[in-house]
């Protein structure tokens, strides 16, 4: 299934560049007339200069009822479907070139100053920069930067602006000064470095005292605790870890788990590039805008529905691992219970924490640091702000339901995924204690799965499905998408996933027992086929609404909403169970592929860090750029194998050897047959 997503998703792509032909009305020539939406000065050059001062600045276009120019520009923005507000425009300002422009004039027209219109932008800007100096310099300046801008917009559009400094930068900023939170997270880098190196090295020599010598020596688990621990950030041992072959029944049999994480993975990066394009400097806004008029837009725009496949397998395994281990039986006590749910839970948590904790201490410290240019504070200094003050809202798993003014909001999904880890492990636990209540709990559970997004839709007027606009991610944060805040992150609205994920396991530990051969047999090789066809069905079904506006409240909106992710989840449990039988041939032979292996346990990290590879390389942007759909291609490629390169790095420095210690501290030395390769292998499988 993700195979036949990806392979739509970048045709969608390559016919991006066809998008100018779609819209009869489109006229180039006129587009091209309105104001730039971004218009850089010479960053570097401005810089140059020791006392060059450069100053990034939003501006709101005034209106002028007896300009064309105007008309036109008030009419395109009107479209808030597809197109971009293009009288919001932003305008990088070499100071000194600002000053020397006006002072070579021969009259010079005092402009005065207006009041920015959009309050909650200002806003979000005043809690992000709240360096003193920026404070500081955008007093000083704004004076002058309002007049040189007011001065270009009458000299070349005849048109009059509002303008807000965001930030300014000089060339002493270049070198920031550090703060103990710089050095926190420093001085923990070096710490870890050290302590890998030590243990490295103690490692290599337990391997050179080790007899009879043995090529498996770090693919086998020291025998003591001690030596475990201290042997615990091996790099070569971890290394291993992320290579070897699996070893038990149960993770050869779900290696198709790997392609799906693998896939879903870089649907989630082509998705993100896309969306991040639209907040950085492009000279052909167009692009994206002649996009959003054609059919194969719903690919791309309910794409987002891809995520499930995550929560379907986080079910599937949380489900058939419990089951197996036989932690409550009908006479477990009501204590036991309670002692095996925060032992799960709490093991869990403190899997997930070190990765999440070290994302949060980067972007709050280095990232900023990593480059420089006229919009790379606009893309990081949030990050910085916010990973700093409302670090809180990932670490306790709850920035799903917070997700204004937070850092990383990809790790939606973690909150998400924690929450329904949570509910379900509560479930799993009354349905081995209480049998006959399953049939009435999963039943309960579907019902809630389907009436949840329904009513929700119905009640707070959204529209039937997410979709993005132009305008959503530009200023690098969710604006006006109610539908996204209710509708998208919120764990009672992706129930589906996990119960289905249920479903799953229960017929999984089933036909295993059972021995059922389905691999074959023409018509399940026929069903996995027709799920392929209900795939792009359900991708499509959404172009309707994201064309089209309809009155709201709406009963057939909120029953699109409602009925829409559930059949998704339905399609991905059916490639499940399918492949867990083993049919599906290319399809299935593809997603086993060794080479998946690897890559799917470094998922959770390049989940995690994607972001931060992103930024980084859309950052350094010096002026505008042109946008076509090969130029998009190979942004996506990049993004995905740097992310790989990352992740792999955090993975075998930081994940996997804090998951050692985890183990060593909360399992009993003889219980070793719980660290199998599903779990060895795999530190966060539900994480993504």
């Amino acid at each position: 299934m993700l195979r036949w997503l990806q392979m739509g998703l970048l045709s969608a792509i390559l016919s991006l560049g066809q998008g100018h032909v779609v819209s009869g009305s489109f006229n180039l020539t006129l587009y091209r007339q309105m104001p730039p939406l971004y218009y850089l000065d010479d960053y570097d050059l401005c810089l140059d200069n020791h006392s060059g001062t450069y100053c990034l600045v939003y501006v709101e276009i005034l209106p002028n009822a007896s300009s064309a120019l105007w008309h036109q520009i008030d009419q395109v923005s009107q479209d808030s479907k597809h197109r971009f507000r293009h009288d919001r425009v932003f305008r990088g300002v070499c100071l000194e070139s600002c000053k020397q422009s006006i002072n070579d004039l021969s009259e010079f027209t005092e402009y005065e100053e207006e009041e920015i219109l959009d309050k909650e932008l200002i806003s979000y800007y005043n809690k992000v920069h709240r360096r003193e100096s920026n404070s500081d310099r955008a007093l000083l300046y704004k004076e002058v930067v309002n007049s040189c801008l007011n001065y270009n917009f009458g000299e070349k559009f005849s048109l009059r602006s509002r303008n807000h400094i965001e930030y300014c930068v000089s060339a002493s900023d270049m070198d920031l000064k550090l703060d103990l939170l710089d050095l926190t997270f420093y001085g923990i880098l070096v710490l870890i470095i050290i302590i890998t190196l030590c243990s490295s090295l103690l490692d290599y020599r337990l391997s050179q005292m080790n007899s009879p010598k043995t090529e498996n020596f770090y693919r086998e688990p020291p025998k003591s605790r001690r030596k475990r621990l201290l042997t615990s950030f091996s790099v070569l041992r971890n290394y291993h870890r992320l290579v070897e072959p699996y070893n038990s029944d149960f993770s050869r049999e779900v290696s198709f788990f790997d392609g799906f994480r693998v896939i879903g993975v870089f649907v989630v990066i082509l998705g993100h590039t896309l969306m991040v394009f639209m907040t950085v400097p492009i000279e052909n806004p167009e692009f994206f805008e002649q996009f959003l008029f054609r059919f194969e837009t719903s690919v791309f725009q309910n794409g987002s529905l891809v995520i499930q496949i995550f929560f379907v397998i986080s079910g599937f395994l949380l489900y058939v691992k419990f089951t197996k281990r036989q932690l409550i039986q009908p006479k477990t006590s009501m204590l036991e219970c309670i002692a095996v749910y925060f032992r799960v839970f709490l093991y869990r948590y403190f899997r997930l924490l070190p990765s999440l904790l070290a994302l949060i201490l980067f972007n709050g410290t280095l990232l900023v640091r990593l480059q420089n240019g006229p919009f790379w504070l606009h893309l990081t200094e949030a990050e910085r702000v916010f990973c700093r003050s409302n670090w809180w809202k990932n670490v306790f798993f709850v920035a799903n339901h917070m997700l204004e003014d937070s850092c990383s909001h990809q790790t939606w999904y973690l909150g998400a995924d924690m929450q329904l880890f949570e509910l379900f492990l509560i479930v799993i636990i009354i349905t081995k204690k209480h049998p006959k209540w399953t049939r009435a709990i999963y039943t309960t559970l579907l019902s809630l799965a389907l009436a949840v997004p329904a009513v929700v839709t119905y009640v707070l007027e959204l529209d039937g499905i997410y979709h993005i606009r132009p305008e959503t991610y530009r200023y690098l944060y969710f604006r006006h998408s109610d539908t996204f805040y209710q509708m998208y992150p919120p764990f009672y609205t992706n129930l589906g996933g996990y119960l289905f994920g249920f479903l799953c396991g229960h017929f999984y530990l089933r036909q295993r027992s059972g021995k059922v051969e389905l691999r074959g047999q023409r018509k399940y090789e026929l069903a996995m086929w027709l799920l392929v066809l209900a795939t792009l069905a359900v991708l499509f079904s959404g172009y309707i609404f994201i064309r089209q506006d309809f009155a709201k409240p709406s009963l057939w909106l909120a029953l699109y909403a409602g009925i829409h992710k559930i059949l998704w989840v339905l399609i991905c449990a059916g490639f499940v169970i399918l492949m867990c039988c083993k049919v599906g041939g290319m399809a299935y032979d593809f997603c086993t592929l060794p080479v998946f292996r690897p890559l799917a346990r470094i998922s959770f990290q390049s989940f995690l860090w994607h972001i931060v590879v992103l930024r980084t390389v859309v950052g350094y942007f010096r002026q505008p750029v042109y946008v076509s759909s090969f130029y998009l291609l190979c942004n996506v490629l990049s993004v995905f194998m740097l992310t790989q390169f990352v992740a792999a790095l955090v993975a075998v420095l930081l994940e996997y050897p804090f998951l050692e210690v985890l183990r060593c501290l909360t399992k009993p030395e003889k219980a070793r047959e719980e660290v199998g390769p599903e779990i060895q292998m795999r530190p966060a499988p539900s994480a993504v």
